[in-house]
């Protein structure tokens, strides 16, 4: 019976290694399983898609006669090469603290803990498991064990990530909402700052002119001076809290804006009354 030997690396600082010994139908289960082939990187699992589709499309009925063959095909030889075999030793000794007692317990025979496996030819493979000892039934069990939980710790990051990407979806819809109401609110301000903008700068043209004639100007249109037409009472507060504001001397700086700030207060008044 060919066996296949796999180094496990179980103490990188003190360099302890053991062996773990398979045999070669074994093996082929655990490389070509679904779990295992789930667990392969990226690049390596499509090289294993593309040549095990080339093997079956040859090989649509297995024969106990052409077993030599089958062993020599490139898809066979691909997986007891040694990608495969360094990514399983890989996968073994990540999980060997976790299942090393297993390498220890009784491990019963092979038809009571093998026989639903869907071994790689077929069922006659089965038969060759008979002669194993309890040594090599014990690597198997660790084996299957070590593939089943990387399997599993994979698929529970792989779940992980996507309640993650959900959850990130819905922040990230809810910031981008917020985003677009201060947008909005951004914009009319803005808007409503040009306003109060160009009715400070009419109204500081105005003064100035007043200053030029050396005359004393009266609101006698109190609207007019707001920068309102006579229809718009309603808009009298706020326009008039917004330029005193604009034109406050503590806030402009200016002692030049005490005269145009008390005009807005009387054409306030005025309007008002």
């Amino acid at each position: 019976m060919h066996i296949i030997r796999l180094p496990l690396s179980i103490d990188h600082q003190k360099k302890k290694a053991i062996s773990i010994y398979l045999p070669f139908f074994i093996y082929l289960h655990f490389v070509t399983s679904q779990e295992f082939e789930t667990l392969l990187p990226d690049a390596l699992a499509q090289r294993l898609k593309k040549a095990k589709a080339h093997f079956f499309q040859e090989n649509r009925f297995f024969s106990d006669e052409y077993q030599d063959d089958y062993v020599r095909h490139p898809y066979i030889r691909l997986l007891c090469g040694p990608d495969v075999h360094k990514f399983l030793v890989k996968v073994l000794s990540l999980n060997y603290q976790t299942h090393r007692p297993l390498l220890n317990e009784e491990a019963g025979s092979f038809t009571e803990f093998f026989a639903d496996f869907d071994l790689f030819w077929n069922d006659n493979f089965r038969s060759k498991g008979e002669g194993l000892d309890e040594g090599q039934l014990r690597h198997v069990l660790f084996c299957q064990a070590c593939i089943r939980t990387q399997y599993e710790r994979i698929n529970e990051k792989k779940t992980l990530r996507d309640k993650l990407d959900d959850f990130a979806k819905a922040e990230l819809a809810a910031k981008e909402d917020k985003i677009q109401r201060l947008e909005t609110k951004l914009q009319s301000l803005r808007e409503e700052l040009a306003d109060m903008q160009g009715a400070r700068d009419q109204a500081v043209e105005e003064l100035a002119h007043a200053q030029r004639q050396n005359m004393v100007l009266v609101p006698s249109d109190p609207h007019y001076m707001l920068g309102l037409q006579p229809d718009e009472a309603d808009k009298v507060e706020k326009r008039s809290r917004a330029l005193l504001k604009a034109l406050h001397p503590d806030r402009t700086g200016t002692p030049e804006t005490a005269y145009l700030f008390d005009l807005i207060v009387k054409s306030r008044d005025m309007a008002l009354k």
